[in-house]
């Protein structure tokens, strides 16, 4: 069963210009492909999670296994900002019923890469992706070196399952942190009322996660908002982000596998990443992005607008 697949550079494509053959490049020019197991100076590291397993169990819209080839189709025409920063694709973790090995098999690539000083970026998938995005930098970490999770999600996410879906990662999450005496230091970002039950509310408060509404974030918040983070983060070692694209708001990311009622905006997202990786930059270790579903996309509207999300995190990374 084969789940590793390298890059496909065809993906990455967009338009040669005629300006100074250095300073018009673009993404498609500098990206480069960087097979397993990564031996290459440091740089930002795209590895698709092609799966959404987890969503169909979870009963959602199938088709965000396809997010991550989209978005770097998306991303090639990407004007070069970024001086001496590599820029590699690692290829593909897939997988179509087997999501529990796809999973570890994730951890198990992630770990490498940041062995080998890389910065990873996980392109889902289904929201699945963020166990195997945590698993492999609670790998790499050392015993003791407390890892922040900062989830930008409609959901918490905290589901109780004997078979992972796109609803369990963070209770497995939280499961694999007490099996190994290790805090569990979660904050969810944009959380609905409207989509999470009491159950769901209750469990957050037994594993005591920090929280913000999807009411609460905006503008008029901006300033409490980050003191927030800035009290959550106290202390941390790493920093994981994950990105659920059903966080925003539904005008502007329709294509998502369960679609938001509210939303919060791209902007206000921006503004928070800004501050983070101001403040918190060498402890960000990686980032997720998951459950953007190009079969729902109109006009390319999502696909637009989530690769230049990514875009401006990897200007500030």
């Amino acid at each position: 069963m084969q789940m590793y697949i390298e890059a496909n550079m065809d993906l990455w494509g967009g338009r040669i210009d005629a300006e100074d053959k250095e300073l018009g490049k673009r993404w498609h020019q500098k990206i480069k492909a960087l097979p397993y197991p990564y031996k290459d100076k440091k740089g930002v590291a795209f590895l698709g999670f092609e799966c959404d397993e987890g969503v169909k169990r979870n009963k959602g819209r199938v088709g965000a296994r396809f997010g991550g080839d989209e978005l770097k189709k998306s991303m090639g025409n990407f004007a070069y900002h970024l001086y001496d920063t590599r820029l590699y694709d690692c290829g593909k973790i897939t997988t179509d019923t087997h999501l529990e090995e796809a999973q570890i098999n994730l951890a198990m690539h992630i770990k490498i890469l940041l062995s080998n000083n890389h910065f990873p970026v996980i392109l889902g998938g289904g929201h699945e992706v963020a166990y195997g995005s945590f698993l492999g930098l609670f790998d790499f970490a050392k015993k003791g070196e407390d890892i922040a999770i900062i989830n930008f999600d409609a959901h918490f996410d905290l589901r109780q399952s004997e078979l992972a879906t796109s609803g369990t990662p963070f209770n497995q999450m939280a499961r694999i942190c007490q099996k190994n005496g290790e805090d569990f230091n979660y904050m969810c970002l944009g959380i609905s009322k409207a989509s999470n039950t009491q159950a769901l509310f209750k469990r957050a408060d037994e594993l005591d996660v920090k929280y913000i509404l999807d009411t609460d974030m905006n503008y008029l918040n901006i300033k409490k908002i980050k003191r927030k983070i800035k009290a959550f983060l106290k202390d941390k070692k790493y920093i994981y982000i994950s990105i659920d694209t059903d966080a925003f708001c539904p005008y502007l990311v329709p294509a998502v596998s369960a679609v938001s009622s509210r939303g919060i905006e791209i902007s206000l997202t921006h503004e928070i990443l800004k501050y983070l990786f101001k403040k918190y930059n060498d402890k960000i270790k990686l980032i997720d992005i998951a459950e953007f579903n190009p079969k729902y996309d109109i006009n390319n509207i999502a696909k637009k607008t989530i690769s230049r999300l990514i875009y401006d995190i990897i200007s500030k990374r």
